[in-house]
């Protein structure tokens, strides 16, 4: 859940909250992300949910209609129908998944044949939604029906990246540098239910492995993972003559071969012999981040948003002792259709070349703050600010630390206060569907109930957003006297206007803030250091793993399974794949790891804490691989050290840590994990640890002031706010 101080005025989540998140699986980034800085929830303006729910499970097997195999007289083997039509749940896996052998119109994964068995209206669309994608997620799941019981698998479990391992996961793209690579992955036996078939065997990356974009890879299963009773598994004659190099007497059989063959010849590179394999299945992954880059391209090309009406604010605004606040408003263009919070409609409606098309014009409220500092010669350095869930434009101003467990945010000592010690300006704006911008939207308006499918446009229409305002922001010029008032900000000799740094910005965001750094981060070239706060992803990982919710107690009545759920399973995966476009862990090794093409590798400080009442700590451990970063300092939990260890990034840096990391293409940078307690005050929550911890505060705000005066960012041992940076 994304959150952030005032959410914690509230007494609890209402129940019909609850229900609805866990009949809805909690099945985005908002959903989880409702509370922030307004708790106030109308329960009468919501759906009655509970009427979507079959009070009869019935009997499932009639449901699926699943023709089972008789296996006492037959070995177990892989069921492998190249020809099968995967149009109901009785015959969608009958091929293993994914597979780019059955791909949607536009090459995503194909969820017609689970799509919505019991018609929940809240879910319609969003197999839709998935099959837009180009390839497969970068997080994928694979499953591989069986005709009888394999060996249990134990998910907790992570099966070594090893080619003596029966499960793979393995790089086969002819044009890969890291073609051979072999990924830790974990499995699960699934459950029959409305949704998954009978001797279903899911496995999926470890996660916080993120694949590559654009990249081949296969999913094998070796006969050495044996049937449940620990005999090695049979193989399936069509797949036998396809691993032997003959074509498959099949329609499909050439395209088979063609799929199939890089995956020999990798194999062959593994001292892999493909007589040993059960099954394999071939796909490629999509290019999401770079289709949304694209996107945001083409609309900062096509349009512009101009700032106005900018002046000091007439409450408290020349009240700061280190900056001056100025409130103003900028139109954007909105590329939603429907009217938010969009509780039909909501999506882009796309143009011949794949673009979004304009629907309205829409005025937001903006935050600009002004260091009380002479202006350099080359303009203010310029960090752009991303609010919470429910928050509003100001809270770079005023989500200051709280004092009580509960308690009121300090006004004025928002991340402007931190960043304008050290010389920057800082600029906010409302995000969609906050409560400046739809009167009365309560802090689940990110999520609406009757129409889950517009969230994925929801975050992107964000993002676009943000790329027009950080434009909007460097062609600004403000007026002497438009803050004659704040006497400190004065103008070099020569220069009539103020101004911000042209050719850099930088980026911070706290919870759904965070993802909207990452997001933005990602995909605008002019950013080129950030800070994601309270950030996670993963999001059908983490509605299992967190405290917040029972999900894991009443999603399975109310998915009608008997089974413990998994992110491995179907619908959830289906979930997950529809939500890919504003899937956070997609985006996070695309900010330093590996930027796109043209883009600046980008350094990276990310602070965390255990005990996040929002995020659990197997969320950070997940997000430090994507990333890719090292951790820095104290060790307060294992876990991170025991993830990255399977990357291959185990260790901790020593302090000042700086250029630590290296991307793809041999550019060193920084990036770095730093764990904090976060609560050893008894009131604070570790979710918020960029406002209540000075330490933070000192390391994120000298870690863009170095970046700014030497081009490398420098993170510092944690200290006092006030001391001085290192490396200056």
């Amino acid at each position: 859940m994304w959150c952030d101080a005032e959410c914690k005025n509230s007494v609890g989540v209402p129940k019909w909250v609850s229900l609805a998140l866990l009949v809805l699986f909690a099945a985005s980034p908002v959903a989880l992300l409702a509370c922030d800085d307004d708790p106030k929830v109308n329960p009468a303006a919501q759906p009655d949910l509970t009427q979507e729910i079959d009070e009869d499970l019935g009997d499932l097997s009639d449901l699926l209609d699943v023709q089972e195999t008789d296996t006492e007289s037959a070995p177990t083997e892989l069921v492998f129908e190249l020809d099968s039509p995967r149009d109901s749940a009785s015959t969608f896996f009958d091929f293993p998944f994914p597979s780019d052998l059955n791909t949607s119109a536009q090459g995503g994964p194909d969820f017609v044949g689970i799509d919505n068995p019991r018609k929940i209206t809240q879910l319609m669309g969003l197999a839709t939604s998935a099959g837009d994608l180009d390839g497969y997620p970068a997080l994928p799941v694979a499953w591989f029906r069986f005709t009888g019981p394999v060996a249990q698998q134990d998910e907790s479990v992570v099966i070594a990246a090893s080619v003596e391992s029966p499960l793979l996961l393995v790089d086969v793209d002819t044009s890969s540098s890291e073609r051979g690579r072999l990924f830790p992955v974990v499995a699960h036996n699934l459950t029959k239910d409305y949704y998954t078939a009978t001797n279903v065997l899911a496995f999926a990356p470890r996660p916080g492995f993120v694949l590559r974009p654009g990249r081949t890879y296969a999913f094998v299963v070796r006969t050495a993972l044996g049937d449940a009773e620990g005999q090695p598994l049979a193989v399936n004659a069509t797949f036998a003559a396809l691993a032997a190099g003959q074509t498959p007497s099949s329609p499909r059989g050439a395209e088979a071969v063609a799929l199939y063959q890089p995956l020999w010849e990798t194999l062959q590179t593994l001292s892999i012999d493909p007589s040993e394999l059960a099954g394999a299945t071939v796909f490629t992954t999509a290019n999401t981040v770079a289709v949304t880059a694209a996107m945001g391209d083409t609309i900062l090309e096509q349009y512009d948003a101009t700032i106005e009406n900018l002046a000091i604010d007439p409450v408290d605004g020349l009240d700061h002792p280190f900056y001056c606040e100025l409130h103003g408003e900028m139109t954007v263009p909105q590329f939603q259709k429907g009217s938010a919070p969009f509780d039909t409609e909501g999506n882009f409606e796309l143009d011949a070349d794949g673009l979004p098309m304009w629907q309205r014009d829409e005025t937001i409220p903006v935050v600009v703050t002004i260091p009380r500092a002479p202006m350099p010669a080359d303009g203010y350095p310029l960090v752009l600010y991303f609010h919470g869930s429910g928050g509003l434009s100001n809270q770079l101003v005023d989500r200051g630390p709280y004092f009580v467990s509960h308690g009121p945010t300090t006004i004025g000592e928002g991340p402007a206060f931190v960043v304008a010690q050290h010389g920057f300006a800082m600029a906010g704006s409302a995000h969609p569907v906050n409560p400046e911008r739809v009167p009365g939207a309560d802090s689940l308006a990110y999520l609406n109930f009757n129409n889950l499918k517009a969230m994925r446009d929801t975050f992107r229409q964000g993002t676009f957003e943000q790329r027009l305002y950080l434009e909007a922001l460097l062609r600004l010029r403000i007026p002497p006297a438009t803050l004659a008032a704040c006497s400190e900000a004065t103008l070099p000799t020569g220069e009539t206007d103020f101004f911000f740094q042209a050719d850099e910005a930088l980026a911070m965001g706290q919870s759904m803030g965070g993802a909207y750094t990452n997001m933005v981060g990602a995909t605008e070239p002019l950013i080129k250091a950030v800070v994601p706060t309270g950030a996670g992803g993963f999001w059908t990982y983490f509605v299992l793993e967190t405290t917040l919710l029972p999900a894991g107690d009443i999603l399975p009545m109310l998915m009608s399974t008997t089974t413990d759920l998994t992110f491995m399973h179907p619908l959830l995966h289906m979930v997950q794949s529809s939500f890919d476009p504003c899937e956070p862990f997609n985006y996070m090794p695309r900010l330093g790891q590996n930027p796109l093409e043209g883009h600046p590798v980008r350094s990276v400080y990310e602070p965390v804490g255990p005990r996040d009442s929002y995020f659990p700590s197997v969320i950070y451990d997940a997000a430090s691989l994507a990333y890719h970063h090292p951790q820095a300092g104290a060790v307060i939990w294992n876990g991170v050290q025991e993830a990255l260890a399977l990357g291959g990034l185990d260790g901790v840096k020593d302090y000042p840590v700086s250029l630590d990391a290296v991307s793809v293409d041999g550019t060193a940078y920084t990036g770095v994990l730093v764990q904090f307690v976060g609560d050893s005050d008894g009131f604070s929550d570790p979710h918020d640890l960029f406002a209540q911890l000075e330490e933070v505060k000192h390391q994120y705000s000298c870690f863009f002031e170095t970046f700014h005066k030497t081009g490398v960012a420098i993170v510092p041992e944690p200290a006092p706010m006030d001391t001085a940076c290192e490396g200056l």
